[in-house]
């Protein structure tokens, strides 16, 4: 997309601007071409993520956990309102289907999977560009 080519340079004066593209590359959500998404168990991520999302979209942006059975949902609404800086109320669920199994194991998300979306096709098409143009980047490094 043209759009996004163009303002790559710009966006990426700021570096976190391409830690959000690699992330995404890594960890984000590429089946739907109006959705942009991005799930992750780790602060720091969702920061970045989250940061750049309001930067980049007006549209509503939509705050889902999925957890596991033994976890209390107050906690994980209250953690994760405030790393986000939102009212934890707007926070949906989604319980984990091996959450029963895992009774002895050593907690690797213990506030569980934080996902973010917004449904922009348009943000979604620039993000493709954005991450074509780090790829590209990537692959000049080995000639």
């Amino acid at each position: 997309m043209p759009e996004g080519r163009a303002a790559f340079a710009t966006l990426s004066e700021d570096p976190s601007f391409r830690d959000f593209v690699c992330l995404y590359i890594a960890e984000g959500y590429k089946r739907r071409l109006n959705t942009v998404s991005l799930a992750n168990s780790d602060p720091a991520v969702i920061t970045v993520a989250i940061s750049w999302l309001r930067r980049l979209t007006d549209h509503r942006i939509v705050y889902s956990i999925q957890y596991h059975a033994d976890q209390d949902l107050d906690e994980l609404r209250a953690f994760w309102g405030l790393v986000l800086g939102i009212d934890g109320a707007e926070i949906r669920f989604q319980r984990k289907s091996n959450s029963g199994q895992l009774r002895r194991r050593t907690w690797r998300s213990e506030h569980g999977v934080m996902t973010v979306t917004a449904h922009d096709a348009f943000l979604r098409a620039r993000l493709q560009a954005w991450i074509d143009l780090v790829r590209e980047s990537w692959l000049r490094l080995g000639s």
